[in-house]
């Protein structure tokens, strides 16, 4: 019977998954004073790969004391940069070249001709450029941001902080503090 019971126990808790919600609390180390405001996921469960093409959005209120504290830690850091994100950091952060190169390999790879520049089926780089950032949807605000990484699975992997960046990102955390708001907004994705 007691073999029984550890057996179901550590089932239950195996099958018990940390919210995406409770994973970005913790992995910016937001108060529990701050409320959620907003918060969007897709796809809400892996499917036979995983979670390919994350997406999530979330956004904490926090109140004012809070924030400022959670302000003045986060330019002591040192690892935080001021708004706005600079567009060459955006591009690699979107993995825009890394995109454009896979569109043009396919059409080799397929042995077919690659379709005119600026169509739907090969887009300039400013089009990915744009079509990305309308994706994103980065609010127009004052404040600082802060980009993490892991290279795969992003959700539990241990994650690097970006300052600069040299190469395309395949997944990202960005975090917005939005000084105007009091807000922390953050935005979630991947290309895997």
């Amino acid at each position: 019977m007691k073999i029984i019971f550890i057996i179901l126990f550590f089932s239950i808790i195996t099958c018990v998954k940390e919210s995406d919600e409770a994973i970005l609390r913790r992995e910016f180390g937001v108060p529990p004073t701050a409320k959620t405001i907003h918060y969007s996921t897709n796809p809400e469960k892996p499917g036979f790969f995983g979670r390919e093409g994350l997406k999530v959005d979330i956004a904490f209120q926090f109140d004012e004391r809070d924030f400022e504290n959670y302000l003045v830690s986060a330019k002591k850091s040192g690892k935080w940069m001021t708004l706005p994100i600079p567009k060459d950091f955006l591009l690699k952060m979107f993995g825009i070249e890394s995109t454009k190169k896979g569109i043009i390999k396919s059409y080799q790879i397929r042995g077919e001709k690659l379709p005119e520049e600026g169509s739907i089926y090969n887009p300039t780089i400013e089009q990915l450029f744009e079509e990305s950032l309308k994706e994103l949807n980065l609010p127009e605000t004052r404040g600082w941001y802060q980009c993490r990484t892991a290279g795969d699975d992003i959700m539990h992997k241990p994650k690097e902080i970006k300052l600069t960046l040299e190469n395309d990102l395949i997944d990202f955390m960005l975090g917005i503090l939005d000084t105007e708001k009091r807000q922390l907004i953050v935005r979630v994705r991947t290309k895997y």
